[in-house]
């Protein structure tokens, strides 16, 4: 028996081989440079260029890279589509761009190339960029969106709703491009290749378009799962990652928004559907497909909940599963004439025990379980959140240790990024711990210096916690891993505050320590932060308002402005600041607050003081995480007369001194 089955084994193998290597000569079969249709490109932009008195350098790499001969004959015209856009669109005139200092030869960057077993194609310009304010204003006012799905919006979200069904920028009909079709078309196109489509955009600098597509549409690698005793396979390419939630946190890891249901996943918030509802009820009418998505009544919570985070290009939703199984390459078969009126569905495919599993458009699935309209209600819960809940309540920390033995925490909005180095890489300079970064030496700290906590833990690698401190970056070494959680916590300041600790919190359920960054750096290095104590009128202190509605900042900066020789009257939010102000409008001399607030915020804090008459000659600083030059632009228009980063206490003493001197 044993022979007969090694026999078999070995024959088994053999036909794995055999069959691997007819499928890769029946692919090589079907496989076509992308140069067939890049080739074309050259003249459309030469064409273009001539026809609108411009200068346009075309650049083309990757024409090697192959592809299956159906998704090439797909791909020519969204891709047409896409060059022209960039050609008519993206590229200024060569006045227009020397006079903003750029080249007059505009240039187009055409690029295929391989990467995680996909093919991915890049089309870059260095034109006028998309500006995401001026698209999601447009989206607006064709009702293509809400108002309070926008202001929930990143940058690239918003220049992303270029894809939404009916939008376009342009007023008329071009022959060049455009020609009253939107780039929806486009997505659309590339959805049924089982393509993604993304877009990079900063205004004056140029745009980048990014595509992802599968080598074939006859095999691709695919997720199976089960769903009411039915069998039915993901394209991997829309696969984000896998979750299960134990039948103990279901019901705290699930949330509800109005009718819908969500899961937090890392501080996100992801709409949630259940597959079954949605293929069930495809039949029926709006409402009451809603009701059955969001009532999930299929939860198993003795088992748990199983659920695929898929994308589709635009947004990320979690799709809720009986079961998971293996990934698995499938060939990829069309859906028979009987099954053309079903939605939902990309096509089929025969398992290797002969059963039949239909392939998932998760895009497709998104629309029939109408999740951009839960994805609106999402974003509105979060901007509510933010009103209700105190950030002194919830904010989202990053988690390290120095040691195996102490936990720390430090507000993650003060974090500028974290470096992973070498331990043998740090260098001893005067005594003090350094470490090259950019030709340049970084200051590094160990909390275990100042405070009464074990000392850094050395090993091979380590960690740098990078923060910006009195006009430089400084790191504060850690020992890997380290994690971010947004927590609900209470600061006790008594118990284990000490130099470099600002207090202790239950976070998670253990004891942690907050860590005050400028305590650990002042202490070893009290010139870093030497300020002139100004006393004025015959020792009479002028009194500074702070507005700040996180009690570890509000703490820490009331210090440094007490320390400078002022009062302070702090305040936990904007209204609370504005009824302080006048309340006690004869004694406060200047406004220092913090921009992201509850009830009210910093950018209209500053504009109820300069639009009235009794306020409006106090100077106003603004100090806040917040380092965009679009913050920065809003601060500015709302009244703010200066701009201060936190952490950066030498600026801030030296402009309050500046503004507040100058009558003495």
């Amino acid at each position: 028996i044993r022979n007969d089955r090694r026999v078999l084994e070995i024959s088994g193998q053999r036909i794995d081989m055999i069959t691997s290597e007819l499928q890769e000569a029946i692919m090589h079969t079907r496989m076509q440079p992308i140069q067939n249709i890049f080739h074309k490109y050259p003249r459309v932009v030469r064409d273009i260029a001539i026809s609108l008195n411009k200068k346009i350098d075309l650049s083309i790499e990757g024409k090697e890279v192959e592809l299956d001969k159906s998704i090439i004959e797909n791909l020519n015209d969204p891709m047409t589509h896409l060059i022209r856009n960039a050609a008519d669109h993206g590229i200024e005139l060569p006045e227009t761009r020397t006079r903003h200092g750029k080249n007059p030869i505009g240039t187009i960057n055409l690029k295929a190339y391989h990467e995680a077993g996909q093919v991915n194609i890049e089309i870059r310009d260095d034109g006028k960029g998309m500006d995401g304010e001026s698209i999601s204003e447009s989206a607006i006012a064709k009702g293509l969106v809400s108002e309070e799905l926008v202001k929930g919006m990143s940058s690239r979200e918003k220049i992303n709703l270029i894809f939404l069904p009916g939008f376009s920028m342009s007023d008329e009909i071009t022959e060049l491009s455009g020609r009253g079709v939107g780039m929806d078309v486009v997505k659309t196109n590339l959805d049924r290749l089982g393509g993604i489509v993304d877009i990079d955009s900063e205004p004056g600098k140029g745009s980048t378009i990014h595509i992802k597509l599968p080598l074939t549409l006859a095999i691709i690698p695919s997720l199976l799962i089960s769903d009411s005793n039915e069998r039915y396979a993901i394209p991997q390419a829309n696969v984000v990652e896998l979750l299960r939630i134990p039948p103990s946190q279901t019901k705290d890891r699930i949330e509800h928004v109005g009718n819908a249901r969500v899961v937090r996943l890392r501080d996100e918030l992801l709409p949630l559907m259940r597959l079954a509802d949605v293929l069930a009820h495809e039949q029926s009418s709006a409402d009451q497909r809603q009701y059955c998505i969001c009532k999930l009544s299929l939860f198993n919570e003795k088992r748990g909940v199983n659920i695929v985070v898929v994308s589709t290009g635009i947004f990320k939703y979690g799709m809720i599963v009986d079961e998971l199984h293996d990934t698995e390459e499938i060939v990829v078969k069309p859906l028979g004439k009987h099954l053309n009126g079903c939605r939902g569905y990309a096509g089929a495919t025969i398992l290797g025990d002969g059963s039949v599993a239909l392939i998932l458009d998760v895009t497709d699935l998104a629309r029939l379980a109408e999740l951009t309209s839960v994805q609106s209600s999402v974003r509105e819960s979060e901007s509510v959140r933010k009103v209700v809940l105190p950030a002194e309540d919830q904010q989202t920390l990053l988690i390290f240790r120095n040691s195996k033995t102490t936990r720390f925490a430090v507000p993650l909005e003060l974090v500028e990024r974290i470096e992973k180095i070498r331990c043998q890489d740090i260098e001893n300079a005067g005594g003090r711990r350094v470490i090259k970064f950019n030709k340049s030496s970084m200051p590094l700290f160990d909390i275990g210096d100042v405070a009464r906590v074990d000392k850094f833990e050395e090993g091979k690698y380590a960690l740098i916690i990078v923060f910006f401190v009195a006009g430089m970056d400084v790191g504060i070494l850690a020992i890997p891993p380290i994690d971010s959680i947004k927590s609900v916590y209470r600061v006790d300041e008594a118990t284990l505050k000490q130099p470099g600790i600002s207090g202790s919190a239950v976070i998670d359920g253990k004891t942690t320590l907050i860590v005050d960054v400028i305590g650990i750096i002042e202490a070893i290095h009290p010139e870093w932060f030497a300020v002139e104590k100004l006393i004025h009128q015959g020792g009479k202190r002028k009194t500074v308002i702070l507005a700040e509605d996180t009690k570890l900042f509000r703490n820490q900066i009331k210090c440094a402005i007490e320390d400078a020789g002022y009062n302070v009257i702090e305040a936990e939010d904007g209204m609370i600041a504005w009824d302080l102000l006048q309340k006690n409008a004869d004694l406060i001399s200047l406004v220092v607050t913090d921009l992201e607030m509850p009830n009210l915020d910093g950018f209209g804090f500053a504009r109820k003081i300069k639009g009235d008459e009794r306020f409006s000659h106090l100077p106003v600083i603004a100090v806040s995480s917040l380092a965009g030059k679009k913050d920065i632009k809003k601060a500015k228009i709302s009244g703010v007369d200066e701009y201060q980063i936190k952490l950066d206490r030498k600026k801030l003493i030296g402009c309050i001194n500046h503004y507040l001197g100058k009558s003495d």
